[in-house]
This record gives C-alpha cells, structure tokens and sequence, in this order.
C-alpha cells in the first residue's frame, strides 16, 4: 500500500508547488523602464471596437520604473502613453508579463518590448510607419526648398511620383504582413492602418485581405470582440455588394425604374411615378456638394430649352439639414422639382439606386423605364435631342 501512496502523494505536493500555466492566468504584467521619466503619470488605456477607454493610471519612480498588473479574460490591445506624442500600442495576452523600456521623450521611435509576440509585431509594424514618414517629411523639406524655382512644376511632379511610391512600398508591406501573420491580431491593427489621412488597405480594393484575416482569426480565437467585430464588417460588405448587384441589375436600361417617394421642402409627398409620359432625370445631389454645384447652371439651361417639349427633373438631394438644401435651391435658381429626407447618406433611396457619388443621374423615358445612368450634362443633352427632337 505505502508503495501505492507514495507516488500519489509526491504528485500531489509536485502539483501544489506548481505555478498556474500561463494559459490559465487570467491577467497581465506590464513591467516599465523609461528613460526622461522620473516621478511622471503613465497611463494605461484600452483599445476597445468602438472607442479608447481609460483603464489604469500609475506614477514613475525616481528612476523611471513603472509597473501594472490587471485581470484579462481575452487578448485585446492597449495603448501605454505618456502623453498624445508619446505613447505605445500593445497586443495582450492573458498570462503574459510583458518588459518595455524606452525614452519617454521619444517614445514611438524607441521603444523595446519583450514577453508578448503579439506587442513585438506591432511594434514592427510601428517601426516601418515611421520609417515612411520620415521619408515623406523628406520629402516636405524638399518641396518648401523648391517652392519658388523656376522648374517647381516639373520637380513637383517627381516629389508626387516619390510619394506615391512610398505609399506603395508601405501598402505592400502590410499586405505582406497581413499574409505572414495570418492568425496574429496584430493583423487587424495592420488592416486598418492609415498612410496620412489615406487607409492602407480598401474593402473596395483589397478585400481578399480582409476575408483571409477573418477567417484565420476566426479558428483562432473564435469569441474574440476584435475577431467577432471584424467578421461582422465583411458580412456586411459582402451583403452591400450583393445588394449593390442586385441594383445594378434593375437599373439596367429597360427596367421600369424604382419608384420613389419622398417631401418637397413643403413637407408634400411627391412620387417618382406621377411624372409618368414625361422623360425623366432622376437627379442626385447635394447642397453641399461642390460638382452638384457646378452642375446646376448648365442643368438649368438644359432643364429650360426641353421641359416645354415634356423632360422633367426629379432631384433627390443627399442633405443633412432642411435650411442647407433650401438655401442650395434659392442660390442655384432651381425651379424643378425636389424632394429629400434629409438622411445624407442613410437615405434608403442610396441603395435603391446604387448611389455611389453624387453628382449621379438616371433618364427614364415616359413610360418609366430606364434609358441609361450616370449621363454627363452633354451625353444627356444628345439623349434628350434624340427622343424629344
């Protein structure tokens, strides 16, 4: 028996001198080293879908150390700052104890991170970002140098040229990144990085990216909010396509046009059907659209020299604000008929017709089907000439 018992009982003395896996830990260490910071506020913030939530805050010691210790339940990323020019972007895992130094002066370009494969790719990341800033800001010095030569136009077009192969460079970096790290969710961050004031990356363009990222994440870490947020993005584009498709279809020339209904500046219901046995254009603008704008006085010469001979505008306008569209239609002179409900680019009628920019138009003939889309003021003019003489 006490040969029996006593393997049992060393198992379970081994068992109790074991530390919990690091799987099984439910929270995270952050220990720090900042040069530049001697008794200063670190803060510790979380990245969550939909905003920048405060979570921790701490003070240095005389020697820059700092340390946070708080409970996770699934990976997420944070944001470590100093202040709004100096601050780090961690992806964190539960159980990781996590060793960062760097200046805190100069934080972004001197950092180090060690304990989370996750942070390191992002600090990666990071590290090329700025890399390519730097050549842009080049970039600028040079341009303000050249500003006032004589040949400005011509090495201003080289300085665009370079430019946009620096987008380039950096645009395939983190394609390249996104295929190498397929089942990092460091990956979303890379997704989703901003060159300037440009994404990187388009659903419109580039959307295998965003489908292999979500279906790699997805057997990773199946209920994770950033995982589960980003699923939900390519459903939704998937069903915006299929319904843009779907658009297309029926506005094909011949199909009878989808009809509308919606206010005057009155507040009147006007219907897209009760203008049947005229020639149509549905026009979609916006007071606040600088081409719409432009458009309009050519578009009045039009509409006056052929609604005698039966054309009629039906113009559905994209703006926010009742006082904005009335304003565009006194100011523009526009005596045709218009209707909105105001709901910009929620507007139901956006979908209906496949509006993907405004201005846009559709002519329908008098027995309301489709005669074309997206016309130009001449093309128009050669349609309306065709058919009404």
């Amino acid at each position: 028996m006490r040969k029996i018992l006593f393997p049992i009982l060393f198992l379970f003395i081994a068992m109790g001198c074991q530390t919990p896996r690091e799987a099984d830990r439910k929270e995270f260490v952050i220990h720090g080293s900042f040069n530049n910071a001697e008794n200063i506020s670190i803060e510790l913030d979380e990245l969550t879908t939909s905003d920048l939530t405060p979570l921790d805050s701490t003070r240095t010691d005389a020697h820059g150390n700092f340390a946070f210790r708080k409970n996770l339940e699934e990976a997420g990323f944070f944001i470590l700052r100093v202040d709004a020019e100096n601050t780090v972007t961690l992806l964190i895992e539960p159980g990781e104890t996590i060793r960062i130094k760097g200046d805190a002066q100069n934080l972004p370009l001197s950092y180090e991170v060690e304990g989370s494969e996750g942070s390191a790719l992002l600090a990666m990341l990071n590290q090329r970002l700025k890399e390519s800033y730097k050549r842009v800001d080049s970039l600028g010095k040079v341009f303000r140098e050249i500003k006032y030569e004589d040949d400005f136009l011509e090495r201003r077009q080289e300085l665009d040229m370079v430019y946009t192969r620096i987008f380039e460079e950096q645009q395939q970096f983190v394609k390249d990144f996104i295929s190498d790290n397929p089942g990092s969710l460091a990956s979303v961050i890379a997704l989703y990085q901003y060159f300037g004031n440009k994404l990187l990356l388009r659903e419109s363009e580039h959307f295998e990216y965003f489908e292999m990222l979500s279906r790699n994440l997805s057997e990773v870490y199946p209920q994770n909010r950033h995982v589960r947020d980003l699923n939900r993005r390519v459903s939704q584009y998937k069903r915006n396509q299929l319904q843009r498709q779907i658009a297309e279809e029926n506005l094909a020339p011949g199909n009878e046009a989808p009809d509308i209904v919606l206010p005057d500046p009155d507040g009147n219901p006007v219907a897209l059907s009760s203008f049947r046995g005229n020639v149509v254009l549905i026009d979609f603008w916006a007071a606040w659209c600088p081409p719409c704008r432009e458009a309009n006085p050519k578009l009045k010469e039009i509409y006056e020299k052929y609604h005698p001979l039966g054309f009629e505008i039906y113009a559905v306008s994209l703006d926010r604000t009742r006082e904005q569209w009335v304003q565009g239609i006194k100011e523009d002179g526009i005596t045709w008929t218009q209707v909105s409900d105001l709901r910009f680019w929620n507007s139901p009628v956006i979908n209906l017709y496949n509006v993907q920019g405004i201005p846009f138009s559709v002519l329908i003939d008098q027995q309301g089907q489709i005669i074309d889309k997206g016309l130009s003021l001449s093309e128009l003019e050669e349609k309306l000439k065709d058919i009404l003489g």
